[in-house]
């Protein structure tokens, strides 16, 4: 009777899958933030470092680096070295983060300012720390409206207001909230419903707020509540075939207003 032996390392990382099933990044990019979050938490890498223990180029490690930006899994931190100078620390996330506006800003920290587009030709250093709490933007990111308060809205709300689709002076900010709450009460996870925010969001942006059919959006409310069912209800019934072949074949840009 044959017998099949398997060899375990006990040098094993354990990790979220979110970003393995992410079908916005790269093979490279889905490698690339795997390794980092193998890493020891207080472990610190330099760009030059990871080009060392690689056989991608220095230029292509930053064009990783920036897609896992772009794709929120990476948060980039102006900061002042020892020597002085300013350096770059790249803050790595196991999933998408979210980012709370602080309710009040009114002493800046100016020797450690956040960027969110830093100039990556600088010296880089890499801090591992997998974070899993929620950042501030500060004053050069957005303008708080006196008005609004960040932690009186729902966090996918405030998402909302990041990527640009409403703005905190919206009257119908609260009715997000209201949706979202819904939603969630409804059986449906944060990660499947910040999947389709970053599905829709982006294209009704980049289309300057027009639907598929170039007409304006005039009820932007209305317009997101049945974008999103719409592509709740496509993502229950197939489930099955999320990580199938077909990118996004589960998702569906032709939505009525």
């Amino acid at each position: 009777m044959s017998v099949f032996k398997i060899e375990k390392n006990k040098n094993y990382t354990v990790m979220s899958n979110y970003h393995l099933r992410d079908k916005n990044l790269t093979y490279k990019a889905k490698g690339l933030l795997s390794f980092m979050l193998s890493l020891p938490e207080d472990w610190d890498y330099s760009l030059a470092g990871l080009c060392a223990i690689s056989k991608e180029s220095r230029d292509g490690i930053r064009s990783i680096l920036k897609e896992l930006q772009e794709h929120h899994y990476v948060e980039i931190e102006k900061v002042r070295g020892d020597k002085g100078y300013f350096e770059y620390n790249y803050l790595i996330y196991e999933i998408p983060h979210f980012i709370e506006v602080e309710k009040e800003k009114t002493n800046p920290d100016m020797e450690n300012p956040h960027l969110d587009n830093p100039n990556v030709e600088t010296t880089t250093q890499i801090n591992t720390n997998i974070i899993n709490t929620n950042k501030q933007i500060d004053k050069d990111d957005k303008t708080i409206s006196s008005f609004f308060i960040p932690e009186e809205h729902n966090i996918l709300t405030l998402e909302l207001v990041n990527r640009g689709y409403i703005n905190e002076t919206d009257t119908q900010i609260f009715y997000y909230d209201k949706l979202f709450e819904d939603l969630l009460s409804e059986g449906n996870s944060y990660k499947d419903l910040v999947q389709i925010i970053h599905y829709i969001i982006p294209r009704v942006v980049n289309r300057k707020f027009k639907d598929e059919d170039g007409n304006d959006i005039n009820n932007k409310f209305g317009y997101f509540k049945n974008a999103i069912i719409s592509n709740i209800k496509k993502l229950n019934y197939d489930y099955e075939d999320l990580w199938g072949e077909d990118e996004y074949d589960w998702l569906n840009d032709d939505l009525e207003r």
